[in-house]
């Protein structure tokens, strides 16, 4: 139930802060993931039923974001050339219906120097607006009832579309410096939740 909805509210979520920042959404990593993202999406609800542990993909994502922010510097930086987000957007499609947010896993491959802040926050909310849309279809195709949540639904939307405005109007007003350091910030809290949930569903908290 919790990611058929969430989906729903990042969709509105993604869309304003893409709409708002259009033009600064670079093609050349949106082109190639969005091309293969309804690929993934299609695998992952043939696949998805028969998935029984979903831990291990919380520990992968986890891994992936604490090398990016603790990686001493001989080690190669995340920075993969614009046609690997093809791969990016396959892997990101299938993993969407089966953990929900994919935010965590993208961003690590956002956070580049030869992208600006509002970049960041565009692009990588316009591939996130293609994977939450893909996914009400592929709910309804697993027989997910969207109507029974209507008013909750709605009432999440309008106080997202609103939060997200804000923040977009907060990201204009501050420098490059202060925002990769509230992004990596962020980056870290998600991994700590997303290694806490992994551990917590495996009954060790």
């Amino acid at each position: 139930t919790i990611v058929p909805i969430h989906g729903v509210v990042q969709l509105a979520s993604n869309s304003t802060r893409a709409l708002s920042l259009i033009s600064h959404v670079e093609k050349r990593i949106l082109i190639p993931t969005v091309i293969t993202l309804p690929l993934g999406v299609f695998i992952s609800t043939q696949l998805i039923k028969s998935i029984s542990n979903r831990e291990v993909f919380y520990f992968l994502i986890a891994a992936l974001i604490f090398y990016v922010l603790f990686k001493p510097k001989k080690m190669p930086k995340l920075m993969i050339p614009f046609w690997a987000f093809s791969i990016l957007g396959l892997i990101a499609g299938i993993l969407t219906p089966i953990i929900g947010a994919i935010g965590p896993m993208l961003a690590p491959f956002f956070l580049r120097d030869d992208l600006s802040k509002e970049q960041i926050v565009a692009t990588k909310a316009s591939v996130q607006l293609v994977g939450h849309f893909l996914k009400i279809p592929a709910f309804l195709y697993l027989g997910f009832d969207y109507g029974q949540y209507g008013l909750l639904i709605t009432c999440m939307v309008i106080g997202v579309i609103i939060g997200t405005q804000v923040g977009v109007k907060i990201l204009k007003r501050i420098n490059e410096k202060s925002f990769r350091l509230i992004f990596r910030s962020a980056l870290l809290i998600a991994a700590v939740r997303i290694l806490y949930k992994a551990i917590h569903s495996l009954g060790y908290l």
